[in-house]
């Protein structure tokens, strides 16, 4: 599959900033989509500089039904059509926190950028690329898919239905030539706060970060293989196998003392 221009969501750091970097390099034009056009405009100019590829930026509220529609509708350009979305804009967990003690407006937003933004942007992308039988879409989900996330309930949740979701999309367009692959990372170096991250009792150990041009590596390397989730690293991959194997009473008691609830 040739991939001439690509749309990239939450673009202005951490993984899809990543992704653009990765994209320009081979050549692709890029939309670079954020919320914040500065951070956007300082993406695309670096990315226009170092790789002289055509870099468009939209800036877009993706948790707003105006910016989801300013999206979709360049997603729908059948004058400039689009070859891969990477959906990787979204709520991460925050701060944790018990899902009684939550604002329920951080609920509402976790839910519209995770669910409803993803869920509109894929339909509008593959509405088109069914129509030519070619192209792509990446869901950046989460290996939270798979496990249970005490403190971190609607954002586990919402990754569990990305994964759910692009499998089945994927079964729809496979017919049509359109690839979908869920990219289920673990805990991922981004460049800001989200790096503190961790336990309540402690931070997360080194060697279950990742670097997050290793996730797109293996995000794009699914993609060509025609893999459908791609759980990048090793390490992660044996760490979800070894969780299968485990009642799923265990792995609840276990995440629950990992997280240190409170009760």
């Amino acid at each position: 599959m040739t991939l001439r221009t690509a749309v990239v969501t939450g673009a202005s750091a951490g993984i899809g900033e990543a992704f653009a970097e990765a994209l320009a390099r081979n050549g692709v034009g890029l939309v670079l989509v954020a919320r914040r056009q500065e951070l956007l405009e300082r993406v695309a100019n670096r990315l226009r500089d170092r790789y002289g590829v055509h870099v468009e930026v939209l800036a877009a509220d993706l948790s707003e039904p105006a910016g989801r529609a300013v999206v979709t509708a360049r997603l729908s350009d059948s004058d400039h059509p689009v070859d891969l979305l990477v959906n990787n804009a979204g709520a991460g967990s925050g701060r944790p926190n018990l899902l009684a003690d939550q604002p329920p407006d951080h609920l509402d937003d976790t839910i519209a950028l995770n669910v409803t933004a993803l869920v509109q942007l894929t339909r509008a992308a593959v509405s088109a690329m069914r129509e030519r039988r070619s192209g792509a879409v990446l869901n950046v989900a989460s290996v939270a898919a798979f496990l249970p996330q005490p403190q971190g309930a609607v954002y586990a949740a919402t990754k569990a239905f990305v994964t759910s979701f692009t499998e089945t999309v994927h079964c729809e367009m496979r017919q049509f030539g359109v690839r979908v692959v869920a990219v289920c990372p673990g805990f991922t170096r981004r460049g800001d706060a989200a790096e503190r991250g961790g336990m309540r009792s402690s931070p997360m150990p080194a060697f279950l970060w990742l670097d997050r041009e290793a996730v797109v590596r293996d995000a794009l390397a699914a993609l060509a293989a025609g893999r459908v989730v791609s759980v990048p690293s090793a390490r992660y991959r044996l760490l979800l196998g070894a969780a299968r194997l485990l009642p799923r009473r265990a792995l609840r008691r276990g995440f629950e003392r990992l997280w240190a609830a409170p009760r």
